[in-house]
């Protein structure tokens, strides 16, 4: 279990890497946590808003004092803000349920992010996919994003035992991208409480206007957790394909 933990920070902390740079100005990354729709924890990234990583011990804290078993490992979200060939917002998470409270809450992890300035123009598509692994947990993970507001299909992941996952909404037309778009991220998280039990994923949304040089998408692939480079790499072959 520990070697699984240890790979998951791993490609975590590389996609935050991969993502950072000097660009300024964002409009700031809100990432949310709550139970049941009641909001029990938000942090907000600082300049340059590219990243944000949730104070650990604050989130658990405010979980405890909601009666949740829930317990985070790691939670944080990064962008490639203001955009370049692609415009991208990402959320990843890890949690058990090793706290002393219940699990009857359904626990939600949303990110957003507005004023992305580029790519834009016509014709504009926008892609999701999520992929992480679990190991003794049972219940299910959804996740969902947004562009300027509109959802994307959700993509529903049974957790039952260990194993691994990954899923995509493919490429879906949106028409011409303007200037200042918005990107979100929502997990939606149910287990079943149980000892020793982890779970871990990351989740993504990519919107690109016109077809983006491939060494673009690339560049943006060797920022990413394994899961998400696999899903994407198939989009990229569509796009190198168009």
């Amino acid at each position: 279990m520990q070697r699984h933990r240890g790979l998951l920070m791993s490609l975590a902390l590389s996609a935050v890497m991969g993502l950072m740079g000097t660009q300024a100005n964002a409009g700031a990354i809100t990432l949310s946590v709550d139970l049941n729709g009641v909001v029990i924890f938000t942090a907000t990234s600082v300049a340059p808003d590219q990243n944000v990583a949730a104070p650990l011990v604050a989130v658990n804290s405010a979980l405890a004092a909601h009666g949740s078993a829930y317990r985070f490992t790691a939670l944080g979200a990064q962008s490639n803000y203001t955009g370049a060939a692609i415009g991208s917002l990402q959320t990843t998470f890890q949690l058990n349920t090793s706290g002393a409270g219940t699990t009857a809450d359904v626990l939600s992890i949303d990110t957003t992010q507005s004023g992305f300035l580029s790519p834009t123009g016509s014709p504009g598509t926008v892609a999701s996919a999520a992929g992480g692994s679990y190991i003794a947990a049972n219940g299910s993970l959804s996740y969902t994003s947004d562009y300027q507001g509109a959802n994307t299909p959700t993509l529903v992941f049974p957790v039952s035992g260990s194993d691994s996952f990954s899923n995509s909404t493919g490429l879906l037309p949106v028409g011409a991208v303007p200037s200042g778009y918005s990107l979100s991220n929502h997990f939606l998280v149910s287990l079943a409480k149980g000892p020793g039990n982890f779970l871990g994923s990351t989740g993504g949304v990519v919107v690109t206007a016109g077809v983006p040089e491939p060494s673009s998408i690339v560049t943006m692939l060797m920022g990413m957790p394994l899961p998400l480079a696999v899903v994407f790499g198939l989009i990229r072959r569509r796009l190198a394909a168009a």
